[in-house]
């Protein structure tokens, strides 16, 4: 997350250009209940990769997390870790029943997740067909409290303008 350091102050968005450098002034911040800031720029674009990726591509190298306003959070270095891929398993598993094809799992690309009661995961991950071509894939999958597991939809990777 973004944190300006009190004895900073503020910076122009043309200097240094990193994420905690982006405001002008105090009135471009929004300030969380916790203390933590995040300036109105990155909350923007956050949201627009949001909505335009369907929560699929989020590229902004920020610490995010629900305290902080993120319905939707990266999972950096922690896509390939057994609960991801055992739902990423079961979506081409799910996938290969809806449409007759033999795909194998290969590995998570990202993986980002929503919370409530469980997680929504958007997965993004490379399966191999039998021609031993690799495609990219979306799934999203429910992942419950409960341990229930439940696929949304598992399709090919759309292209993303982020």
């Amino acid at each position: 997350m973004a944190e300006n350091p009190p004895s900073e102050g503020t910076r122009k968005l043309e200097e240094d250009g990193g994420p905690e450098d982006c405001y002008d002034s105090d009135d471009d911040l929004i300030m969380y209940a916790d203390g933590r800031k995040m300036c109105i720029q990155l909350q923007k674009e956050y949201h627009r990769q949001v909505k335009e990726s369907e929560g699929f591509d989020i590229t902004l190298d920020l610490t995010l997390d629900a305290a902080i306003g993120a319905p939707i959070i990266p999972q950096r270095g922690k896509e390939n870790k057994p609960k991801f891929v055992d739902l990423s398993q079961l979506t081409i598993a799910t996938f290969n029943s809806q449409n007759a094809t033999k795909y194998e799992f290969v590995k998570n690309v990202t993986v980002n997740t929503s919370y409530a009661a469980g997680m929504w995961c958007y997965i993004t991950f490379q399966a191999r067909d039998a021609d031993d071509t690799i495609k990219t894939f979306q799934a999203l999958a429910w992942w419950g409290i409960d341990g229930d597991r439940d696929v949304r939809f598992c399709r090919f990777k759309k292209s993303s303008k982020c």
